[in-house]
């Protein structure tokens, strides 16, 4: 935050931020002060859409690996899964197995499995977890969030902003001309 406040005293001639709304209104606020372009790239909702089609293996460890990649603090991370109510428990399980292939039965006490950015952060993704289907156990020595994943609604805690952690929403859904008028709009 310190080094944050530092830059953003300063004159550029363009600013390019990518992080979360709530940082981009500082980015933005600094950049007005001297009249700076600011071009802000916004952590949003990144789906991951599961039909009855899919290639539930595939589809899985793809989202496996990019929901745990440093326990999910990428901006590639899927942020939630809408699967085909039919397939909710395949694509669960098969998360499952990816999750402790690529970090055992207990991925609190892997040493390459990583921690949280900061206690803040830690905290913040921390309280997303309800309504756990795998995992959802936490260390705050270490201030790591086990694979997560929880049963949701856009109600749920987790739905209503960025998680950017180990925390995977699942939805289910029947109808996929309803998820993709939901997802656009």
């Amino acid at each position: 935050r310190e080094v944050n406040g530092q830059l953003l005293d300063l004159k550029f001639d363009n600013i390019f931020f990518t992080g979360s709304p709530t940082l981009g209104r500082t980015v933005m606020t600094a950049a007005a002060k001297n009249l700076t372009p600011v071009v802000l790239e916004l952590g949003g909702k990144s789906p991951c859409i599961i039909d009855d089609t899919a290639n539930i293996e595939m589809a899985a460890r793809r989202i496996s690996w990019g929901k745990t990649l440093n326990s999910g603090q990428t901006c590639i991370a899927p942020d939630y899964v809408y699967v085909h109510k039919s397939l909710k428990d395949s694509i669960v399980s098969e998360i499952q197995k990816n999750i402790t292939e690529f970090y055992g039965e207990n991925p609190l006490t892997n040493d390459s499995y990583p921690k949280m950015v900061n206690k803040k952060h830690f905290d913040r993704v921390s309280q997303m977890i309800e309504k756990v289907i795998v995992g959802g156990n936490v260390d705050q020595n270490s201030l790591k969030i086990e694979p997560t994943l929880i049963d949701a609604t856009w109600e749920s805690k987790a739905m209503q902003e960025e998680i950017f952690g180990p925390v995977l929403p699942i939805l289910t859904y029947e109808d996929l001309n309803e998820v993709i008028s939901v997802v656009k709009s």
